[in-house]
């Protein structure tokens, strides 16, 4: 992405970064997914940020879930969101060989599940490679991330990870959130990208006001559909946003906000990469 001027004054050479800038083409081949298993976790434990108390315990039989069971109907919703998203949910999955499809569909079913689900305000089932697929999900308060990761949903992905999933591990792979900033406008999701980043040393808060400056710009963005600033532990973000095609994600990648983020780059974050921003396609979201 490319992110503008918006914020540190650097002194760096802003010409060098912008051929950087100029030189995102992406060709994304890693993962980041979203879902919830039927996780029995302890409240949130914030010892330095970190989200490591999670215990999960998978359910010992198949609670009648398969991937028979779910529809493969895509729908990618349109969505105007005024709640206060405050902490989220995100998944790391990669399909085994020849089950790519089978994890497609089930991502896609798994829509009819969670619009059962009142306080899970925000579910983005994405896929960025041939075997990469993920989740990202948002709640209001602790409660519904809760009764989300012990819901059917979660149930389900449990019930089927052993079948469809490559080398899955519920308590790495699902990863809690809070959410930094968020920004919504209506319209159809198709597409989107994904950014994970780390924070060097001691720019933890430059980090975290960069990005709440990133929303006040992406509003100026008509096609950016959703965006969202996330943290995921003490020292790593991530910018999960969705668009309705390519024309509005270019956009974004040529706008003031990834320009801001390639520039600030070398001074907040530790070893950042243009081959860190993802591209994903939307499977399903709410």
């Amino acid at each position: 992405m490319n992110y503008t001027r918006c914020y540190v004054h650097t002194g760096f050479n802003s010409n060098a970064f912008q051929k950087i800038v100029h030189a995102i083409v992406i060709n994304i081949h890693s993962t980041v997914l979203c879902f919830t298993p039927n996780l029995h976790c302890n409240k949130k434990t914030r010892k330095n940020e970190n989200y490591s108390s999670i215990k999960i315990s998978a359910p010992s039989f198949l609670l009648g879930f398969t991937t028979q069971t779910f529809s493969k109907t895509k729908n990618t919703n349109i969505m105007n969101s005024t709640k206060n998203e405050t902490i989220g949910l995100l998944v790391i999955m990669k399909a085994k060989p020849g089950k790519e499809q089978d994890v497609k569909n089930f991502l896609l079913g798994g829509l009819a599940l969670v619009n059962q689900e009142p306080q899970t305000v925000s579910w983005f089932a994405f896929q960025i490679d041939s075997k990469t697929f993920g989740i990202y999900d948002t709640f209001e308060v602790e409660e519904g991330r809760q009764a989300h990761l012990t819901g059917e949903v979660a149930k389900a992905l449990l019930a089927n990870a052993g079948d469809l999933l490559e080398d899955f591990d519920p308590s790495t792979d699902i990863q809690p959130t809070d959410v930094l900033a968020s920004n919504h406008k209506s319209g159809l999701q198709n597409n989107g990208l994904l950014v994970i980043m780390k924070s060097k040393e001691a720019k933890t808060a430059d980090v975290e006001n960069f990005l709440n400056v990133g929303k006040q710009l992406v509003s100026d963005e008509p096609k950016t559909l959703s965006w969202y600033a996330i943290k995921i532990d003490a020292t790593t973000y991530a910018i999960f946003d969705t668009f309705a095609d390519d024309s509005g994600r270019d956009a974004h990648l040529t706008g003031k906000v990834a320009a801001a983020l390639m520039e600030n780059a070398p001074v907040l974050l530790e070893g950042f990469q243009a081959t860190a921003i993802q591209k994903i396609d939307i499977i399903a979201s709410k």
